[in-house]
């Protein structure tokens, strides 16, 4: 039974890890289906044995938090309140902007990739900003980008030149479903 309980997580783990895009990702994705396994395989042993090594599990998530990005970037930083100004602003310069949420491991992992498209491209035409759709949810109402735990629309990717929008990634059809793709530089 054990022999297939693994075999089963590890189907689950190569499946999750087809949308990883760092080596980080994937292993966290192993990290994590390894915990699951091990959960199982504990409460089958010992279920006073799977409590504790569920909640010592819980405790460790609720403690320690995924890192942020915190490294050199040129991007600007919009609210509710800046973004419409700033893009405005001159019609000459064309913006990308993230739009993205501090909860989303998708995000957190595409931040290292986007600071290092700002560090290279970065000039007086070509800016780069992000939005975080997570504390401004009018911006995701604006913009049409989904804030939903379950939406695979984060992080979006909108190019605006002359304020205007001019394409958007991923794309959304016409049922506001994300169209599949994958961020790389």
């Amino acid at each position: 039974r054990e022999v297939e309980i693994l075999m089963f997580l590890s189907a689950i783990v190569m499946m999750k890890n087809r949308r990883a895009i760092t080596v980080e990702q994937h292993v966290g994705n192993i990290i994590l289906f390894s915990k699951v396994a091990n959960v199982i395989l504990f409460f089958r042993l010992d279920i006073r044995m799977g409590l504790l090594y569920l909640t010592l599990c819980i405790v460790f998530l609720m403690t320690c938090k995924p890192p942020l990005y915190m490294g050199p970037e040129y991007i600007k930083y919009f609210s509710d309140k800046t973004i419409d100004d700033e893009l405005d602003r001159d019609s000459r310069v064309t913006w990308i902007v993230e739009f993205f949420a501090n909860w989303s491991p998708e995000c957190q992992s595409f931040a290292s990739v986007y600071a290092d498209l700002s560090l290279k491209y970065n000039c007086a035409g070509l800016k780069f900003g992000k939005v975080d759709i997570g504390r401004y949810g009018e911006v995701s109402k604006k913009y049409k980008v989904s804030a939903s735990p379950l939406s695979k629309q984060l992080p979006s990717l909108v190019l605006f030149q002359g304020g205007k929008e001019v394409m958007r990634r991923p794309q959304v059809d016409k049922k506001g479903r994300a169209v599949s793709w994958g961020f790389t530089e």
